[in-house]
């Protein structure tokens, strides 16, 4: 199957049905190419007796059965490769090599003319500039790779996870036949590994690595072997139980140097895992960090965070395998990346700037690949819901996802928002539903996997639309009840036909947004935005200009006292804020310029809001003159961090800070947020 029709196959199943447009427009594909694609998946279903897909008013219908068409991938001549994929697929034969990899090799390999495989190379040189690395060719050995051997290494097992996740372990016995024998004693000598150890590694890391393995020791046995380790912490790494369990379970390592042991046992330690019995001591200066790390972010956020200790004990975890990643530069592929970074671009951002403590632990700068793993566990831990309690739900479901536990967290709390109504066990992977005895109902899984319960194909980050489209579906199989009588699409129709519309996306997801369930907890009549701007929320009745300063908790009343009109807030706010405040606290002073007070959303009942005091003669707050006070009220612990990112931002912006001492009026201060709000 092609690449192209294997993408527009899943995306079909991911929600069963999609208008014709909508797949043109996410693939960037022509109606033509389209329709031309839809009958070759067609072919292919007919031939396994699947049902096809049939088209209806504009919209493609897919069927369940459709699944199993992407779970029979026979491997690399079922595709065709794009020009990235080929570009792996040559540095993965040439540095995988037994004997000569000619031209013609490569040709046969990869069905394509022997051009386009030129020019395939030249890609593959500027890939490889990247790693102080070049292919170079003689009649004599052919193609081969110069340069460090940590440098080829570090490409070999980029390639090997590329293509796993793209085309899976079948792909492995065409692209490496000669290494099969090994392949099967390294994989026995892993799930030793894995049972002496007492862990087990997520799918995504598990598979690649016994091909990497079993590439490195023939590479070994082919004298191909590291110039030098002097940079490795050889007591530190000596007294790990990966390297201890590597000398005892397999005589494959036997006969190899010490240096070698080491950086496969590197291999294991920066590998994920499902563990949980590491120990805070096990890592003191790392678990010092970390806590400097959460006091920066809260202070960063202002947000407190729930349940540190548990957060604690979760990133300790994960930073077992991502303290050797980052100490010793390993490669480290986050296939969520984009997603992560475009969807929680604020949170990213927030993450990225309280992450110094853990980079002076570690004394070098941390990749944003690994940032993001990071951002994905604060966002898990932070969006969370408090759940009902299992008592009240009927429908049981198990999430499997092969990306480890951040990406398998953030998917849990995803989708308990979606069915509040169902009871989620823990997310597992694929080799451990293999022998998941527990009753449950659903699966919902990011991969197509054999079940006699009713699987559903997820992304791991759910937009609004696709959250919908979900819980109609689900809800449709589940109770046998129909909601698909209203959507989105059908009421942004009939506000076309009577008025104006200035932006047909924003409309449709805040109309998702309104058709999925809300949480218990919040007032009902609110339907704000998650993600509004401060300037949303600004207007010039939420603003004074002070000339005359009076004192610090007459302040405080000031601004609660303009929220209190808007409805944000009631008037048992004010005491508890005087309270919590009378003190003025440094921690709320962003910049040296603007106080920012709040109060948690389990203290008090609040709406998102936000007041502004601009004080002429100013207030001594601590050691430091300020003219600036914000008081946000925050209903939840998610909704307010775009409007925070605004404030700090402002906050740093020293040349708004020096004109909004001069202004007289709250329509001038609205003048500054418009001209400040893009800087």
């Amino acid at each position: 199957m092609k690449v192209r029709n294997q993408e527009i196959l899943r995306q079909l199943i991911l929600s069963q049905s999609m208008d014709e447009k909508e797949l043109e427009q996410r693939l960037g594909i022509s109606s033509r190419q389209l329709s031309y694609s839809m009958d070759q998946i067609n072919e292919q279903l007919q031939e396994q007796n699947i049902p096809l897909i049939k088209k209806k008013q504009g919209k493609y219908y897919c069927s369940k059965e459709a699944t199993s068409l992407l779970q029979s991938q026979a491997g690399l001549n079922e595709f065709s490769l794009s020009a990235e994929d080929r570009v792996q697929v040559i540095l993965l034969i040439i540095l995988s090599r037994i004997d000569e990899v000619s031209l013609d090799h490569l040709i046969d390999l990869l069905q394509v003319s022997k051009n386009t495989v030129v020019t395939d190379i030249k890609k593959c040189n500027d890939y490889l500039a990247n790693y102080r690395l070049q292919i170079q060719y003689t009649r004599k050995h052919g193609y081969a790779i110069d340069g460090d051997e940590w440098d080829k290494r570090v490409v070999l097992n980029n390639a090997i996870h590329h293509v796993y996740r793209h085309y899976g372990e079948k792909a492995f016995e065409q692209l490496l036949p000669h290494c099969m024998d090994h392949k099967e004693a390294v994989k026995k000598t892993l799930l030793k590994v894995e049972q002496y150890l007492g862990k087990k590694y997520i799918d995504e890391d598990f598979y690649p690595l016994i091909y990497f393995i079993t590439m490195l020791l023939v590479r070994i046995r082919q004298n191909k072997k590291m110039s030098q380790l002097e940079f490795l912490d050889v007591n530190e790494i000596a007294n790990t139980r990966e390297y201890q369990a590597l000398l005892h379970l397999s005589d494959d390592f036997i006969d190899i140097s010490q240096e070698e042991v080491m950086y496969i046992s590197l291999q294991l330690l920066g590998s994920n895992s499902l563990d949980r019995s590491l120990k805070e001591d096990d890592l003191p200066l790392l678990s010092n960090s970390l806590w400097e790390f959460f006091t920066e972010f809260e202070t960063n956020t202002r947000l407190v965070l729930p349940e540190k200790r548990e957060l604690h004990r979760k990133f300790i975890n994960h930073f077992k395998p991502a303290y050797y990643r980052i100490k010793y530069k390993l490669p480290i592929e986050n296939v969520l990346y984009e997603q992560v970074t475009t969807k929680y671009s604020v949170l990213h951002s927030f993450v990225r700037q309280s992450i110094s403590p853990l980079e002076k632990f570690f004394q070098v700068d941390i990749p944003d690949a690994e940032i993001a793993y990071i951002t994905m566990f604060i966002g898990g831990h932070i969006l969370g819901k408090e759940d009902s309690g299992p008592a009240e739900k009927v429908i049981r479901a198990v999430i499997l996802c092969p990306n480890g536990v951040s990406v398998s967290k953030l998917m849990e709390k995803n989708l308990q928002a979606v069915f509040p109504e169902f009871l989620f066990y823990p997310p597992n992977t694929v080799r451990e539903y293999e022998g998941f005895m527990l009753p449950h109902d659903l699966v919902f899984s990011t991969i197509p996997v054999a079940s006699s319960r009713n699987v559903y194909v997820v992304s791991e980050l759910l937009s609004s639309n696709e959250q919908l489209k979900l819980r109609r579906r689900v809800i449709k199989d589940v109770f046998r009840v129909d909601f698909d009588t209203v959507t989105s699409a059908d009421i942004l129709e009939v506000v076309k036909r009577h008025g104006n519309i200035g932006n047909d996306m924003k409309l449709t997801e805040a109309l998702d947004s309104l058709l999925l369930p809300k949480s218990g907890d919040r007032h009902e009549s609110e339907t704000f935005d998650k993600h509004q701007g401060l300037l949303n929320l600004m207007s010039e009745d939420v603003i004074q200009v002070i000339d005359k300063t009076p004192d610090w908790e007459a302040l405080l009343k000031r601004a609660s006292h303009l929220l209190i009109g808007k409805g944000k807030i009631t008037e048992a706010y004010t005491p508890l804020l005087i309270e919590a405040y009378k003190d003025m606290p440094e921690y709320v002073l962003l910049n040296q310029n603007i106080v920012l007070p709040h109060l948690d959303p389990e203290i008090a009942s609040q709406r998102l809001g936000v007041s502004l005091l601009i004080l002429k003669e100013g207030i001594m707050y601590g050691d430091k003159l300020t003219h600036i006070i914000a008081l946000m009220t925050i209903p939840d612990k998610e909704s307010h961090i775009d409007v925070l990112f605004e404030i700090n931002r402002l906050a740093r912006n020293e040349e708004f800070v020096k004109q909004v001492k001069q202004v007289d009026t709250p329509s001038q201060v609205m003048q500054l947020l418009n001209q400040f709000r893009t800087l």
